[in-house]
């Protein structure tokens, strides 16, 4: 009995170590989606194609908020680097992560300030998205983004 008191303790000790371990692995992988997703968003408010040509997978798809469906040339340069839209204001928050094995799911709430042609006043738009992302050779890509617009507030 004595001894079994021993290999109980040692036993629960390298399990929470293990469940420990396996929490901070899935922190870390939930901030690099968070930092991806971030990235994604700086470099469509800076009009920067490089990032998001190596962030988005070759079959990636984009839902509007408005139902269209867009593949990934269309949304670099028919959205992202489109020369008659520009975003004083394109910031996430509340970005939150659910990952399962190479797939990760992130919503995050989007504050846009889009200005649509030269000399037009800027919109303010609020967006709810909705990424997946998923994990190849150890690199996580975006597969998928659907954005809706949230209801304006009267």
């Amino acid at each position: 009995m004595k001894q079994a008191i021993p290999a109980l303790i040692l036993s629960l000790l390298l399990l929470s170590g293990s469940q420990l371990h396996a929490q901070n692995e899935t922190t870390t992988m939930q901030q690099t989606i968070i930092q991806l997703h971030r990235s994604i968003m700086k470099a469509v408010k800076d009009k920067n194609g490089a990032p998001l040509s190596e962030s988005l997978k070759s079959n990636f798809i984009f839902t509007s908020a408005t139902a269209e469906l867009w593949n990934k040339d269309k949304f670099i340069n028919g959205f992202a680097l489109n020369p008659a839209l520009q975003f004083p204001e394109f910031a996430p928050q509340d970005q939150q992560v659910i990952i399962d094995e190479n797939t990760a799911i992130l919503t995050a709430l989007v504050h846009i300030k889009i200005v649509r042609g030269a000399g037009a006043a800027p919109e303010e738009l609020w967006e709810r998205t909705t990424e997946t992302y998923v994990r190849q050779q150890g690199e996580w890509k975006l597969l998928a983004l659907h954005a809706t617009f949230l209801p304006r507030k009267q």
